[in-house]
């Protein structure tokens, strides 16, 4: 409706982003922004696909650029001399000294390529063609690698690019016969001088060569050697073995030593000492050598007799008793062969360890001697190899001078070119600029980013609903009970205080113009029907039980809720609905203004005063049967005590009660910041949200239902409100095009037996068609609508083309922005 305020919106939140104490960005919201503005989001893409593809196909036509290349093969690819320029030993192969002879020893390729575009080379060519020469190297790109490979350095390839193909095939031609020309004589003259100085340096090395041969000669001849290193290696040999031999001799002792020291403290026996000869397998005999230890034939068969009668002594115990004479005999036997088998065996072991010695003391004395030889080898051989590192250098230099030498030689009467061109100069039939692909891709990408970001910004800077549609793709979860069209004529009801019911009325009195009567007649049409259909829905809303007691709150202040109860009231009364009207708002009563009643007595003098009656408090509206008002009385300190008191839930019980009101309406303060509305909602049947369309922030609906619903009043649905001029639908009428276009709007809502949902075609040329059956048949009359229209086409032709450009402006904004 129109009674919107001037007034700014404090609590609207500008931008599209929801913050809940913190920065973070939600991507759903910014999708649903996205969705919102599809129109202008695919129209702004569309316009910079569009731009892109003209822009791509003028220059593709007027305008191409071509590209030609040919490439040049500046290395040998199967005989590469720099891959054998390794140096030995510090001197120089002949590979290496040929390069140095060159001056190639590095393959500078980025400075080759500055060399090859420099105008040094690029002056000829540039006089020849008439061109700049830095006009021409800004079309010339030189680059390494070919189509397959790359980080084939060996291939240098040279594009050019112009407009004039047949000039840019002659440029190619001349560049790549330059190049070669150039390499050429570079070449020839790199060799000529390299020649020059290998000649130079050849009676240099030839009598260094001489001298070094001389010196090995008489290091030879002084110390009357042929290889010091061999006869050093020799010696370390020989001490190694008698180093060997020390450590057997050295074990050996030490495992008589211990033999000798068991035997001396009784500690083995016969057998052990047995067993322990045995074992000596790896050490030293008596007389030296590694064999077991020796003894003789005497010693055996005392051992050997030992061994029997110990023997023959565990037989007769296990048979005799130990005091018999075969026991005692055998032990007087052993105790006189012990002692004299132990002083064989002391004799023998003292005897091996004397010798042990002998030999020991022999093996480290030949030891020091071979080491002492030994010690003076490095020097010598350091001294050898000395001279014979210079004199191998100094033969690879002469050998690889002279190598070179002929080399080149060879190459200057040969005088083949150093490079190749392996891929002949040719351009391109087919532009390269501007690229269709590319181009495309690129315009459908910037395209996108900018559809997004302008459809981003017109959400932040338009974030309202604009239409029913949007409200109800929001806040999916409830219904959408009704929409209330524009009306221009409600336009300044509440700036103004007018009040409207008269004025409505006299539009249709026969002193007015036809025109306007009928203008009238048609709003007064569509305003009914769309209340109609909001009572429909609030009575499919529960089929058990009607409502009785409904109230109407909004998010905000001044979006239009004293003049929707107003004129829902007045249509009810005009079906013949017994309506009662109360004017809850006691902070800003608005209905005894829009009534144009008194505001003596009303809902506060009835809540605080208990001798008063609430039919006291009601006053009917003159010419409409069964409506009645109570405004909002004298205003309280407190209305928020009133409001949630026992007198006025029994005020609402009685009424409803008393049956004298098959409805009762109740005009209730905004919902944010204030608790009157929830308060009120308590003691009634169910509330309804309105939402005005163009006014109100998306977030704060939300919000609202927030607050009802924590509040615990039972929330019945949305009603959403014009508060301007709607854009017709494509496939709407409207009375719009019965002439009267300025008070058209786009959108219908069905109804259907479920009571309250939110229908997605129009219906709006039906209600243009039913609205004034004598205006539909005579379509001839002069001053009915077809004429109408035509004075509004006239009108539209007379304005300027500025305010045609405005209006156009203004309406593909509208269309955008819904």
């Amino acid at each position: 409706m129109s009674n919107l305020s001037a007034q700014p919106n404090p609590q609207a939140v500008d931008g599209l982003l929801q913050v809940d104490g913190s920065d973070e960005i939600d991507l759903r919201d910014l999708w649903r922004a996205l969705k919102r503005r599809k129109k202008l989001v695919g129209v702004t893409a569309a316009g910079v696909i569009s731009l892109t593809c003209v822009s791509t196909a003028y220059q593709r036509i007027f305008r191409p650029v071509y590209q030609g290349s040919f490439a040049l093969l500046i290395t040998d690819p199967i005989s590469n001399d720099s891959g054998n320029n390794s140096a030995s030993a510090g001197g120089l192969n002949g590979s290496m000294f040929e390069e140095l002879a060159r001056n190639t020893t590095s393959n500078d390729l980025p400075t080759l390529i500055e060399l090859l575009q420099s105008p040094l080379l690029l002056s000829p060519i540039a006089e020849r063609f008439d061109l700049s020469e830095n006009g021409l190297a800004s079309r010339i790109t030189i680059t390494t690698g070919g189509e397959k490979r790359t980080e084939a350095e060996g291939i240098l390839r040279v594009s050019l690019v112009g407009r004039d193909k047949d000039e840019d095939q002659q440029l190619l031609t001349a560049l790549s016969d330059t190049y070669l020309k150039v390499a050429l004589q570079e070449r020839q003259q790199r060799l000529a001088d390299g020649l020059n100085f290998l000649n130079k340096q050849a009676p240099a090395l030839e009598a260094k060569t001489e001298q070094i041969q001389s010196e090995v000669a008489a290091f030879r001849i002084k110390h009357s050697l042929l290889e010091p290193t061999a006869e050093g290696g020799a010696l370390r040999q020989q001490e190694a073995g008698l180093s060997s031999q020390v450590l057997a001799l050295q074990a050996g002792r030490n495992r008589l030593s211990k033999v000798r020291e068991e035997i001396a403290n009784g500690t083995l026996t016969a057998r052990g000492f047995q067993e322990a000869i045995g074992g000596m397998g790896n050490g030293l005999t008596a007389g030296g050598g590694v064999q077991g230890l020796t003894i003789s034939d005497v010693d055996q068969s005392l051992l050997q007799q030992l061994l029997k009668v110990e023997t023959e002594l565990a037989e007769a115990r296990s048979t005799y008793k130990p005091n018999s004479s075969m026991v005692t005999g055998l032990e007087e036997r052993i105790n006189q062969l012990k002692p004299l088998l132990l002083r064989n065996q002391l004799e023998a072991v003292d005897a091996a360890l004397n010798l042990n010695n002998g030999r020991l003391q022999t093996a480290q004395q030949q030891v020091a001697q071979l080491n002492a030889q030994f010690l003076k080898q490095p020097a010598l051989i350091k001294q050898y190899e000395a001279l014979q590192t210079r004199l191998t250098i100094a033969n690879q230099n002469l050998a690889g001078l002279v190598s070179a030498r002929e080399n080149f030689q060879l190459e200057i009467a040969q005088r083949s070119v150093p490079w190749r061109v392996i891929d002949p100069p040719e351009i391109n039939p087919n532009p390269i600029k501007p690229s269709i692909p590319r181009n495309l891709a690129l315009g459908t990408l910037l395209g996108l980013v900018a559809g997004a970001g302008a459809g981003l910004l017109r959400d932040r800077k338009d974030h309202v609903f604009h239409s029913p549609g949007e409200v109800k793709a929001e806040i999916g979860d409830l219904p959408l009970l009704g929409h209330i069209p524009y009306v221009d004529f409600f336009k300044g009801v509440r700036e103004d205080k007018r009040f409207p019911l008269k004025e409505l009325d006299s539009e249709t009195q026969a002193d007015v113009g036809e025109t306007e009567r009928k203008a009238a007649r048609y709003q007064r049409f569509f305003y009914q029907e769309a209340f109609r259909n909001l009572f429909t829905s609030l009575r499919f809303l529960n089929s058990d039980r009607p409502l009785r007691s409904i109230a109407l709150t909004s998010s905000l202040p001044a979006e239009g809720k004293s003049l929707v109860n107003t004129l829902l009231a007045k249509t009810l009364a005009e079906m013949g609905q017994r309506v009662l009207l109360i004017d809850a708002d006691l902070r800003k009563p608005q209905l005894h203004t829009r009534l144009g009643l008194n505001n003596l007595r009303g809902l506060s003098n009835v809540l605080t005063d208990d001798s008063s009656h609430w039919r006291q408090a009601l006053q009917p509206i003159n010419g409409y049967e069964g409506w009645s008002v109570m405004t909002a009385g004298r205003r309280p300190p407190d209305p928020t005590r009133l409001l949630s008191s026992k007198r006025m839930h029994q005020l609402v019980e009685d009424l409803g009660k008393s049956e004298e009101f098959d409805l009762i309406l109740f005009d209730t303060p905004p919902v944010l910041g204030l608790a009157d509305a929830a308060l009120v909602a308590e003691h009634c049947d169910g509330l309804m949200l309105l939402v005005s369309l163009d006014r109100v922030d998306r977030s704060l609906p939300k919000e609202a239902i927030n607050r009802i619903r924590s509040s615990g009043a039972p929330l019945l649905g949305i009603v959403t409100n014009a508060i301007k001029q709607e854009q017709q639908g494509s496939s709407a009428y409207g009375y719009g095009q019965y002439g009267y276009g300025k008070y058209g709007y786009g959108y219908g809502y069905g109804y259907g037996y479920g009571g309250y949902g939110y229908a997605a075609y129009d219906t709006t040329s039906a209600y243009a068609h039913y609205a004034d059956v004598d205006d539909a048949e005579d379509s001839t009359d002069s001053a009915g609508p077809q004429s109408s229209q035509r004075d509004q086409d006239k009108k539209n032709k007379s304005l300027t083309l500025s305010e045609r450009l405005k209006a156009r402006r203004a309406q593909f904004m509208r269309w955008v922005d819904n």
